[in-house]
Parts: structure tokens; sequence; C-alpha cells
């Protein structure tokens, strides 16, 4: 027999029940939410760590006739009728903890081309012996490092670089996974 207390105290489970939930970070079947960073996954992509202090940078007009923007061992690579109006195209390798460049045009970081860019990212810097059985690739990345697209590349392990082909700028980074 329910009685007024037991009443209550039924809802009162039945609620918190539901609030608790309703505010989880993983959805069902074990995938991640939406802004989670894949990093901190264990089956995810793993960053490749090679700390630099301080922020360094350069820009570039480019044109129709297509040019290159190098900086630290970087370059952004654009073919001729890439880009149809001249465009200041800026390198950054922040300072950061990781492999990582900001690739911006104009005023803002998102930029498309034409026809296809190379990205090209030096791992050169880095001092682990264990970079060399790794297959290390380039990641799309937002400003918090959050990984939203596996962009691939070539790992050329005797220039200690990986390059890979995109049609937009954004912040790049190396990891493997």
């Amino acid at each position: 027999m329910f009685t007024a207390s037991t009443w209550l105290r039924s809802a009162a489970l039945s609620a918190a029940v539901l609030a608790v939930a309703g505010c989880g970070d993983v959805q069902p079947g074990g995938i991640t939410a939406p802004g989670q960073a894949l990093a901190t996954q264990s089956t995810g992509p793993t960053l490749l760590e090679c700390p630099v202090e301080t922020t360094t940078s350069t820009s570039s007009l480019i044109g129709p006739l297509g040019g290159v923007v190098s900086v630290g061992g970087h370059q952004l690579v654009i073919p001729p009728l890439a880009v149809l109006v001249p465009t200041q195209f800026t390198v950054t390798v922040p300072a950061s903890p990781y492999v990582r460049v900001d690739i911006t045009a104009g005023n803002g970081q998102h930029y498309q081309f034409e026809k296809p860019v190379s990205i090209t990212l030096s791992y050169a810097r880095c001092t682990r012996s264990n970079i060399e059985k790794e297959n290390l690739r380039i990641f799309y990345v937002d400003d918090a490092n959050v990984i939203l697209q596996d962009m691939g590349g070539t790992d050329d392990k005797n220039a200690r670089t990986v390059t890979t082909g995109t049609d937009h700028l954004s912040g790049y980074i190396i990891g493997q996974g």
C-alpha cells in the first residue's frame, strides 16, 4: 500500500535518476560527446609532444602565381591559380607543448582555396628516438587542440617532416594514431 511518504520518496528517486542520466559526457555506445578532445581518449590519436617556448611567424602576399610561406621548417606551398586575388598568408608556430602550426589568410583563420595546397610540418626539433618507429600524420585542430579531422600525410623520416594536402586553412598538429 502506497502512503504519501512512500509515493514522495519514489517520485524523488525517479527524478534523481532522470537528472543523472541526462548529465553524462559520453553518449550511448561509448562515443565521445562533441567537443571532447580526442587526444585524451585511450583509443584516439596521440599528439606529438615536442615543446617550443616562443611563438614565431612569417607572412607573405601571394597571388595567382602561387608561392611559399615558411617558418621554422614548416611551410605552406600554394600552387598557381589556387588563389585568385593577392592575399596575405601567415604561418605561425605558437608556443606549445605540441608540433603545431596555425595558418591564416587575410584577417581570418579559415580560407577556401581554388585548388589544393600543400602543408608540411617539421618535427626536426623533437628528440625522442621512438619517433623514428611511429607513423606520424597531420590533424586539423581547433584552438584548444581538439582534433577535428585526420588529414593523413606522408611522413618523411629522413627530412623529419609530414606533408599533406588541403583546400582550407586552420590549425594543424602532428600526431599518431
